[in-house]
């Protein structure tokens, strides 16, 4: 028996398992994806696979073993919110190191207002945003300074937030050519343009890599910065391509994780689990484990799980901020909270996000749509070159609402090939229509002098980076699903540590957050479980 299994290997479990191992805890991380850790024979490093394997990415038979060993999901998600159900795979994580592996590396401290969410919105209408965390700016600073240093954050203060001075980061590299341009501008308008706190190591030739795994060893992440040391230094062991199916549970304890790997069921035990799957598949797995004591799912008492689905907002905005301007870089560099509160209400963040992909990223896939795109090059290259690149993409990052009709569901569709599926259902409310377009606004109003191009609408849900809340956590058992430890309620070893315990999901990146709650419930778990 292990002392601790964690489901999951991405920014919650990552970061939980290695301090528990560290603590001298037996560590089992369980990992659906496969293991893209240095030295993987196949993996796929420096570029979206799209680009680096383009035959074996225009091939469905093919496409997803490519994703796979680039760390990608393979799960295809099921969106029922429309009249019309529509299928994708998302983007995000699916292998060690989770989502973090792909990430742009932004690790940002939440506001300290973002923990009493509920007064920074003048009529959040039928939503369930609480008025506060159960836990507070002050009690987590800790923790964000402790994962601030295990991921080696480096960046500048917000200059309009009077907390983001403590963090006391080393400093960042200079803006480079390509984003001070728009620095200096958004300055001389009297805005606050800062330095994103990146977890990035900035060695030579450093690409800031973000949607694809990195070649280098600049790229901080939960699995270089958490689940590689809790294996190498503090023996954790790791257990790639192995899908947990359920967990068997009696009324106050899991028993049994049961998983398929490989062709096989194993049925693993340890005192404590923890689920760290991601927000989509955690409360899949939890509404999978069904059972006498649990017929509505396990640790379902509130009928929450699943509820409360939140994505974030993100509407991507490419610019050119003087004539002549061009650019292929991936910097992520500038950060402006200048609407983040504004005129009595909360919108969001905007952060650049460097260049546009190319083409071959959308034309070298399966499907009518990417061959399409094949048949009619090089006429549609020259027109997507000619007015698609070399701008700086910005990304207007805004916080939506939690709703309890927003969730995340099982599929109705079997897994045979390996895949696992699941539904969303999830529309705009009132609250986010309108702030969406006052946000807008105001951003266009200030790009104003200069050429802009949307390059998609965050009405659409096919953008899940930032999903969160789907296993809210609270005081009350009524109203949330885990307890301010992250425990289950009512199931006393069962512990969540992905994104799905947020009860909002303010309005920055949640990498820092996840983190510094990880290796908080690691101390707590670590002393009820294992003191004696």
């Amino acid at each position: 028996m292990w002392d601790v299994i964690v489901v999951g290997t991405g920014m919650g479990g990552g970061m939980l398992g290695y301090r528990l191992a560290r603590s001298g805890r037996r560590v089992l991380f369980v990992e659906k994806g496969r293991s893209t850790l240095p030295g993987t024979p196949g993996t796929i490093r420096s570029a979206m696979p799209e680009m680096v394997e383009p035959r074996a990415c225009r091939s469905e038979g093919t496409y997803y073993d490519a994703l796979a060993r680039a760390g990608r999901s393979t799960d295809e998600v099921e969106d029922i919110s429309g009249r019309f159900p529509k299928r994708f795979v998302p983007f995000i994580g699916g292998g060690t190191g989770g989502s973090s592996a792909l990430y742009g590396m932004v690790c940002e401290r939440f506001f300290a207002a973002d923990f009493t969410p509920r007064q920074n919105f003048r009529d959040p209408g039928e939503s369930t945003v609480p008025e506060a965390w159960p836990v507070t700016y002050d009690q987590m600073r800790p923790w964000y300074a402790e994962a601030e240093k295990l991921l080696g954050v480096r960046g500048e203060p917000d200059p309009l937030r009077p907390e983001a001075v403590e963090a006391d980061l080393p400093a960042p590299p200079p803006f480079s050519v390509d984003n001070q341009p728009l620095v200096d501008y958004l300055a001389g308008r009297g805005l606050h343009p800062y330095h994103l706190p990146m977890a990035c190591d900035y060695t030579a030739d450093c690409r800031t890599c973000q949607t694809y795994l990195c070649d280098q060893t600049c790229k901080n992440d939960a699995a270089r910065n958490g689940l590689l040391p809790a294996i190498v230094e503090h023996d954790a062991s790791l257990l790639t391509d192995c899908r947990v199916v359920r967990l068997d549970a009696d009324r106050t304890h899991v028993r049994h994780v049961i998983c398929e790997h490989r062709g096989s069921t194993v049925s693993l035990e340890a005192k404590v689990v923890v689920l760290a799957a991601g927000a989509l598949a955690t409360p899949v797995l939890l509404l999978n484990s069904r059972s006498g004591d649990w017929p509505g799912g396990l640790a379902n008492g509130s009928d929450l799980v699943g509820r409360n689905f939140m994505r974030h907002l993100l509407e991507p905005i490419e610019v050119w901020p003087r004539p002549g301007y061009r650019t292929m870089a991936a910097n992520k560099e500038i950060g402006l909270n200048d609407f983040y509160f504004w005129e009595g209400q909360k919108y969001g963040t905007v952060q650049s996000f460097g260049a546009i992909p190319p083409m071959e990223w959308l034309s070298n896939r399966p499907g009518a749509r990417g061959k399409a795109l094949r048949l009619m090059s090089p006429a549609v290259r020259r027109i997507y070159e000619r007015y698609f690149t070399g701008g700086l993409v910005l990304a207007a990052i805004m916080e939506d609402l939690p709703y309890p009709d927003n969730r995340v569901l099982p599929s109705d569709r079997r897994n045979g090939d390996g895949r696992q599926r699941l539904r969303i259902n999830y529309r705009l409310h009132r609250s986010e229509i309108d702030r969406r377009a006052v946000f807008l606004r105001q951003l266009k109003a200030v790009l104003a002098p200069f050429r802009t191009i949307g390059l998609g609408s965050s009405t659409g849900n096919s953008n899940l980076g930032h999903v969160c809340g789907t296993c809210r956590f609270g005081t009350d058992p009524e109203t949330s699903v885990l307890d301010p430890h992250n425990r289950a309620h009512e199931v006393h070893n069962l512990y969540v540590v992905d994104s799905s315990f947020f009860p909002s999901s303010a309005g920055l990146n949640p990498s820092l957050t996840i983190a510094a709650n990880a290796l908080r419930v690691a101390a707590h778990v670590d002393q009820a479980h294992f003191a004696s």
